[in-house]
């Protein structure tokens, strides 16, 4: 009997949309100021918006840090059953959150004209200063939504409200859109009144995710007592690399700002690149978010040491990251002119435009080889291989990107930095091969090669039992299969008795009441053996049950009454459920 893999596979595609939707609102707010600015506001205006993208990144690179590492911290302690060290941690990345809120927010705000000019707003574009500086002014206030937004995105879908996040998503986009449309055509408001309008959607949608908070069956709640420094240092740590990738950007879009703004075309260039920068920060949001959900589901399966889930885990991550970027790469490829023209001012912008689908059409090459690189930075940072992760950061989002762009500029001019993409990304991927073939001293083919974990992870094959159930025919077959595997590993008759009979009495109780809605379900069963005894480890994917909870609240006196869980609940030595991520996972110790 194996594990099929089934949960951790469902678990990912049920994950990813919430998340890819959470990950798509950080940026659907810019987007839309892009296109409402670039159709209505005139080119000058559309690059001014262009030379903010790097603030933006910032902003990002700083919630790259406290979302990643706050997600993959927690699904460490959920997956290890500590719900305790999971709310002071998120605790901590709340009070984090609002510190680096309030610190940007006043840098940009006192220092908005100094910072316009350091981003190009000089020389042959002096004329766009005050435009960046009013969008800026009215932008900046979204900032600490857009943080929170980020952490909200994964930790909801670890607390079993990722739907929230859908509705959250729609409000925001519903008002940007209306915002942006009054303030063009009646308040005339400017890029001021852009940035404005953005930063009052991103606050209704953060307003519509707290409500989360106040339901009672959470696992997430702030409490000042008992946070660590320790704590914060672990989050920040463990998200390094998501500011490693962030911050590159942002170096990276500021180096490509200059190479434009040197080019004859200069205003023209670094309008049609903040098109292009808008759309694929949508793209690589999606992408991002199923980076994000296989981070997520990693810092579980670290929590839990299962090397099983792990490979699971790259496959189905493997899988939806090519068709996805697939499909995102056909549409770039087909539309970039459609796409590039939302952007464009019928009376001044046919250039611009013409010159953005040029760039948008080329980056769409790259689309599947970022989604690929994307999911495995991800994965090792949830699997907390900080240097590798934090490397290949670096790596992908600045020097294989930069220095093609930089050595092909003379030649190619603008195109230099559309190829750029690709050639990067190409260039990463390649080096991820590379290293997973120097680990595994062959060609890696399978997603074994590419777990990039040491030996010590997990428990070794010979005192582990790990398999899955998916019919009652198979209950009888798995409690055999546990007496025989504790037979051949030293377990005492006892030991061996109450293993088997709590695998079968559970999985017919999963399975009577569980199986029940007519959906495809599966349980996972783990047998571990430690040196001072026994573990049992069961989850699986059925509506919401606690075994400890429910034998409280239906006491009998009748012995004859609930046996099946009131016998494992009485003769265990420990018991403890956790509901994380809609799965229900029981850790019974004997």
């Amino acid at each position: 009997m194996k594990n099929n893999g089934r949960i951790i596979s469902k678990l990912f595609r049920n994950s990813v949309i919430s998340i890819i939707a959470a990950a798509i609102a950080t940026m659907v707010g810019i987007v839309i100021d892009g296109i409402v600015i670039g159709r209505f506001l005139g080119e000058d205006s559309m690059a001014a918006y262009g030379l903010v993208t790097p603030v933006i990144n910032l902003a990002t690179a700083f919630s790259g840090i406290l979302a990643t590492g706050s997600q993959i911290i927690c699904a460490q302690h959920l997956g290890a059953g500590n719900k305790k060290r999971a709310r002071k941690a998120f605790s901590m990345c709340m009070v984090i959150t609002v510190v680096i809120s309030a610190i940007i927010m006043s840098i940009i705000l006192i220092f908005r004209y100094d910072i316009s000019v350091m981003l190009g707003a000089r020389g042959n574009s002096a004329k766009l200063l005050d435009l960046t500086a009013d969008y800026l002014l009215g932008v900046v206030f979204s900032f600490p939504s857009v943080l929170f937004l980020f952490e909200f995105n994964s930790l909801m879908r670890l607390d079993g409200d990722g739907n929230r996040v859908i509705v959250a998503v729609v409000v925001m986009t519903v008002l940007d859109i209306v915002g942006d449309l009054v303030n063009a055509f009646l308040i005339r408001g400017g890029m001021f009144g852009m940035g404005i309008t953005t930063s009052i959607s991103y606050f209704a949608a953060l307003v519509i995710m707290l409500l989360h908070f106040t339901k009672k069956d959470i696992i997430f709640r702030f409490s000042i007592k008992g946070l660590r420094i320790k704590d914060s240092l672990e989050i920040v740590t463990t998200g390094s690399s998501s500011a490693i990738g962030s911050a590159s950007t942002m170096l990276r879009n500021a180096v490509f700002n200059q190479i434009m703004v040197g080019t004859v075309l200069s205003s023209t260039a670094v309008a049609a690149l903040g098109v292009v920068n808008t759309v694929t920060n949508f793209t690589s949001s999606v992408m991002l978010g199923v980076a994000m959900t296989t981070a997520m589901i990693a810092g579980m399966i670290l929590g839990e040491q299962d090397r099983v889930a792990a490979e699971a885990l790259i496959k189905v991550t493997v899988k939806t990251a090519l068709i996805i970027g697939a499909l995102l790469m056909a549409i770039m490829l087909v539309f970039a002119d459609n796409i590039a023209a939302i952007f464009g001012n019928p009376e001044d912008g046919t250039q611009m435009v013409s010159l953005a689908a040029r760039g948008l059409r080329i980056y769409a090459l790259s689309i599947l080889l970022y989604g690929l690189n994307v999911a495995f930075i991800n994965y090792t940072q949830g699997m907390r291989l900080t240097f590798i992760s934090g490397l290949f950061c670096f790596l992908n989002n600045f020097v294989f990107i930069v220095l093609p762009a930089l050595a092909l500029v003379g030649i190619m001019q603008t195109d230099a930095v559309w190829w750029s993409f690709f050639i990067g990304e190409l260039a990463n991927l390649a080096a991820i091969f590379i290293l997973a073939g120097v680990r595994k001293h062959g060609f890696p083919y399978k997603a074994k090669d590419f777990l990039f974990l040491s030996d010590s992870f997990g428990v070794s094959e010979e005192n582990l039992l790990d398999f899955s159930v998916t019919t009652a025919d198979q209950v009888i077959p798995a409690s055999e299969a546990v007496s025989a595997f504790c037979e051949r590993n030293g377990a005492d008759p006892q030991q061996t008795m109450m293993l088997s009979l709590f695998v079968e009495e559970l999985s017919n109780n999963i399975i009577q009441f569980g199986f029940s809605d007519g959906k495809k379900h599966s349980i996972d069963i783990r047998i571990i053996k430690l040196k001072d005894g026994w573990t049992l480890r069961m989850r699986d994917n059925c509506r919401k049950f606690d075994p400890t909870e429910w034998i409280k609240l239906h006491d009998s006196d009748d012995p004859t009454k609930n046996i099946g869980i009131r016998m494992v609940c009485g003769m265990a030595k420990d018991v403890q459920y956790l509901s994380t991520m809609d799965l229900n996972n029981l850790t019974i110790t004997i």
